[in-house]
């Protein structure tokens, strides 16, 4: 008889006998409760409960249910070890399990109970009629019914775990050396004779016992067997990766957190040896708040070091779509956090399963001393393999960290994807190896392990796993249950050594996958981007209100706002790749911040100095000219009423000079240009000429200046496209290469009308029909500007359905730029590899332009952040509409803003336009009496140097000095000249963390600072 065969089948019969039931189900009661009840119901008396029965239905979408109950010990449970199992309908889908529960023993939280942690312990010594009180919530998420709940009482013998995990654990290693490898042979053969030692004869518990703990000296050779000396170490770190919403809402995650923390903390007590870690600072912060008494005891076990605290972020959040100074805060909060709390310094970039990883990272890494960056998610490329998993990358700056990706895999897969929540066996282990590309260069290695998303993380039998491996296993390499930082400590360590032995990648991490996420949701892409210039604005004017008035600083309201901010830039919010009702929540998020933003915005503008009670705002660091816009009549000549895309009407006027980072009255000035032209077939402002054709496409787009028609001969632009979007899987996640199998041009014009024709802007409305669908845009040129803008609002009810706008440009260009945070990449147009096809759809922040040396065009927009690139043709695009998760995605209204603009092919020019675009003087109403204008004109800084950009203007975290956070934008090498307000008197240069640096005295004509080519600089100024 073969033997593995025979070895699993009498296994599995041991198995059987590792918990014996004492056939006494524990009688229960239930209820069912909402979210918001949970405290209440887990101090009630339960009168009133129903009670359970055999035929018990249960369980709906995000729904709570409360399971109580009495176990009495039966006099069998005497003197041993006494677990109660739930038996339940559990499902698992996309690796979490429904129904989900938090058991509570005698009042105290045990543990999480799910389909891959049924039991929980009532008693390590029973005692016949020792009593324990119960009491289980239960949340359901799936669309499905649950039948029966019950309790079932168990003796668990802790010797026949231990032989069963003695001999599992080889027949699993064995399985996968070759036929011919002797140690297969070895293991085997010991294998076989502790079985033949097992007796597993009913009847007589003391006999089997003795045969247990003789089976178990035999196969005891193999953990002493002498394997090859040079064995690569993995070291292996419990974890759970849990979503902070995904196919659950973000008030089910605060349950899952509670759960799984509550199984760690069980297993810890019958595994001294358990290292689990966990990194993101939100849900350890709710869980503080929901559970003190797990979160106190999380805090104990950190000071033991068996619970581990690394990773910096403040939660793990898309990379790419979240903007510059968005990711300085994660890392800010993420860290400050963990040292206030645990005593804890992070010095990792934690994000295994992020949408592809921004060049600026390393960056803001190096900036605030983090020193390695942790994925898997490039395994999942459709297309190519990333060539090396442990590396230095180095970012669009220069600065280089070190990089890990994972590569934990079964022994035997077939592809190139690894996992960062294996249920770890030896093939886990195995597999880690033999996927690894660098074996001449690394002999050890790191992996993670554990169930994840409700899941439950880390199991027994994983733990059992571990021990086992950690004793050794011939044909297995050595495994190290140990803690995450002393790996990466040692492994940056030889990186440093030797360098020449490790490759460099330079510039972005691009993940060939789930490239739709650019687009899904657009409603969140236009919240996000809206909350972010929110909140620059806001803190800017609050350090204003302090240095001009002593005002306090709103640092707890500012606060409030970044954390609904950054909860929704988490990896499937943000991404728009979660249910519909984690949009039903994040609406809600947003309208709560732009309120409560609009609150703080008025206080402080009371009491700010101003000339007049209504006031130009410049949220810049540079002076500026330009339009604003109110829904008030400014009762002026000069201006003039502009026409929305969906129908509404604002007043505009001009102004000129307004001071940087100021509140100026509005000194509207009279536009003299009269080279205005519009009729429904053209625009022109004496600098750009714009024709359309009679579908309301562009024909040509003539530039005065050079005399150039941007676009080729005979092509059309701003064409709407339609395509079939079905991708293979992952629906709001991916577009598929095949994309463009059908294209479906939007060029059934209903109407074409002049709806402005001056002073300020001419502009032409556009309406077409596509399907049940209706595009409205308003073309527009500016008096002056080589931009034409294009305003859109759609009312959108196709499915299943990519929208872009095409751009071809008649230009002599390889590549494409495009901005990312804190400055920008180079992209191939071509497709010469298939590193370049691979990137069909990619992303920026606010603009990608295409560029000879002296002349370009620069595609804007305000809240996109898509786009693709074939040739010399741009094309954006719009959004996308889904059906799963969320069939619902995207239908409805959607405003947007884009504009091209013509430039000489300086990027300092695109930066200032594509700022301009986004943060236009604000015109704010609400000021204080008014003072003297010229007490209100005084800049908190000015940045002399053309392409040197502010980013953020905030007050330290630590005293009250005011920081300034500064970057250089377009990859060169700059001396700039920086004046601050005369108030301040020191300035020192201080990391992202707003730490180190020596205070300097600031000269009578200001300062002078050398940047580096995309340099994020950050100053703090002190009085």
């Amino acid at each position: 008889m073969n033997r593995i065969r025979k070895l699993d089948h009498l296994l599995s019969r041991l198995r059987e006998r590792l918990f014996l039931s004492l056939d006494c189900d524990v009688p229960l009661v239930f209820r069912q409760a909402s979210s918001g009840e949970r405290a209440a119901v887990a101090l009630e008396n339960r009168e009133g409960w129903t009670p359970v029965s055999r035929d018990l239905v249960w369980g709906e979408p995000d729904g709570y249910y409360w399971f109580g109950g009495s176990a009495i010990l039966p006099a069998e449970a005497e003197g041993r070890r006494i677990v109660c199992r739930v038996e339940a309908a559990f499902g698992s889908v996309m690796g979490r399990c429904d129904p989900q529960c938090l058991v509570r023993v005698n009042g105290r939280i045990q543990q999480g109970v799910d389909g891959n942690h049924r039991e929980f312990l009532l008693t390590n010594c029973g005692s016949e009629g020792e009593q324990f009180d119960i009491l289980i919530e239960a949340g359901t998420i799936e669309d499905r019914r649950q039948l029966g709940f019950a309790l079932q009482m168990q003796v668990h013998d802790l010797e026949v775990e231990n032989l069963y995990y003695d001999l599992r654990v080889p027949l699993d290693v064995a399985r996968l050396l070759k036929e011919d490898d002797p140690r297969r042979h070895f293991i085997l053969g010991r294998l076989n004779a502790a079985i033949d030692v097992l007796d597993l004869r009913p009847g007589n518990d003391a006999r089997f016992q003795a045969s247990v703990a003789a089976a178990r000296e035999v196969a005891a050779a193999i953990y002493q067997a002498v394997d090859f000396e040079e064995k690569p170490v993995i070291v292996a770190t419990g974890h759970t990766h849990i979503d902070v919403a995904w196919l659950w809402r973000v008030r089910e995650t605060r349950q899952k957190m509670a759960r799984s923390m509550a199984t760690a903390l069980s297993l810890m007590q019958d595994f001294p040896d358990y290292q689990f870690m966990y990194n993101q600072c939100v849900l350890l912060d709710y869980l503080r708040e929901d559970y003190p008494e797990l979160f106190s005891r999380i805090d104990a076990e950190v000071k033991t070091g068996r619970f581990e605290i690394e990773g910096a972020l403040w939660l793990e959040p898309d990379v790419n779509i979240t903007g510059g100074e968005a990711l300085v805060r994660h890392i800010l909060y993420g860290v400050r956090y963990h040292q206030k709390t645990f005593d804890v310094r992070p010095r990792m970039i934690w994000l295994p399963d992020t949408f592809g990883y921004s060049a600026a990272l390393p960056q803001l890494m190096a900036k605030s001393g983090l020193d390695s960056f942790v994925t898997h998610k490039l395994s999942w490329n459709d297309t190519n393999r990333m060539p090396n998993e442990t590396m230095f990358w180095q970012g669009i700056d220069g600065s280089k960290v070190v990089a890990y990706f994972l590569t934990t895999q079964p022994y035997d897969a077939q592809t190139y994807n690894t996992t960062y929540c294996p249920n770890l066996k030896p093939t886990h282990v195995m597999g880690t190896w033999r996927r690894h590309g660098q074996q001449d260069v690394n002999s050890e290695l790191f992996l993670v392990y554990g169930h994840g998303d409700g899941g439950g993380g880390p199991t027994r039998e994983m733990l059992h796993n571990i021990r086992r491996m950690e004793q050794g296993i011939p044909g297995c390499p050595t495994v190290k249950h140990a803690p995450m930082r002393p790996f990466f400590e040692g492994l940056i360590g030889r990186m440093q050594a030797n360098p020449e032995r490790y490759p460099v990648w330079v510039g972005e991490l691009y993940a060939e996958f789930h490239r739709g996420t650019l687009t899904s949701v657009a409603k969140n892409k236009r919240h996000n981007r809206k909350a972010e210039i929110e909140l620059r604005e806001l803190e800017t004017l609050a350090v204003m209100a302090q240095v001009e008035t002593g005002a306090a600083y709103p640092a707890e309201a500012l606060r409030a706002l970044w954390d609904i901010v950054m909860l929704n830039q988490f990896h499937d919010i943000l991404p728009g790749s979660s249910i519909g009702a984690v949009y039903d929540d994040s609406d809600v998020d947003y309208a709560r911040f732009f309120h409560e933003a609009g609150l703080l915005k008025q206080s402080l503008l009371s009491g700010l100095p101003c000339a007049s009670d209504v006031a130009v705002f410049n949220a810049t660091a540079r002076a500026r000219s330009g339009l604003i816009c109110d829904d008030q009549s400014f009762a002026a000549k000069a201006e003039q009423v502009l026409v929305g895309a969906d129908g509404k009407t604002r007043f505009a006027a001009i102004v000129k000079d307004v001071a940087p980072l100021a509140l100026a009255e509005p000194a509207i000035v009279v536009v003299a240009d009269d080279r205005l032209s519009v009729s429904v077939q053209h625009l022109s402002n004496g600098l750009v000429s714009v024709r359309f054709d009679d579908a309301g496409r562009i024909t040509a787009m003539v530039d005065a200046k050079t005399g150039r028609d941007v676009l080729p001969r005979g092509a059309l632009a701003n064409r709407l496209q339609a395509f079939r979007d079905m991708p293979a899987q992952f629906d709001a996640w991916d577009i598929d290469d095949d994309f463009e199998d059908q294209i479906f041009e939007i060029d059934q014009l209903v109407s074409a009308e002049v709806v402005e024709t001056g002073p300020l802007r001419a502009a032409i409305r556009f309406e077409w029909a596509y399907e049940s669908s209706r595009l409205v845009q308003v073309v527009s040129l500016l008096a002056g500007a080589r931009q034409v803008e294009v305003e859109t609002f759609i009312d959108w009810h196709e499915h299943n359905t990519l929208v872009k706008a095409a751009f071809p440009l008649a230009m002599n260009a390889a590549s494409v730029d495009a901005e990312i945070q804190f400055g920008h990449v180079k992209r191939a147009t071509h497709r010469n590899t298939s590193w370049d096809r691979a990137r069909f759809e990619c992303s920026m922040q606010r603009w990608v332009d295409m560029s000879e040396p002296d002349f370009g065009v620069a595609l804007l927009n305000d809240c996109k952040y898509g786009y693709d690139a074939k040739g010399t043709e741009l094309r954006l695009t719009l959004l996308r509409s889904p059906t799963y998760p969320w069939p619902e995605a995207d239908q409805g209204e959607h405003h947007f803003r884009y504009a091209l603009f013509i430039h000489d092919g300086d990027k300092n020019a695109v930066h200032h336009a594509a700022e301009d675009f986004n943060m236009p003087l604000r015109l704010l109403r609400g000021a204080a009496s008014p003072v003297a204008a010229d007490v209100s004109a005084t800049p908190l800084i000015e940045v002399k140097t053309k392409s040197i950009t502010l980013e953020a203007v905030k007050k330290a975290e630590d005293d009250d000095g005011v920081i300034i956070r500064l970057w250089e934008t377009t990859g060169a090498r700059q001396s700039a000249h920086l004046v601050p307000d005369a108030r301040f008197k020191t300035a020192t240069i201080v990391d992202l963390l707003e730490e180190g640096g020596e205070a300097f005295v600031i000269g009578a004509d200001g300062l002078t600072l050398t940047f580096m080519p995309f340099e994020v600089i950050t100053l703090k100024l002190s009085r």
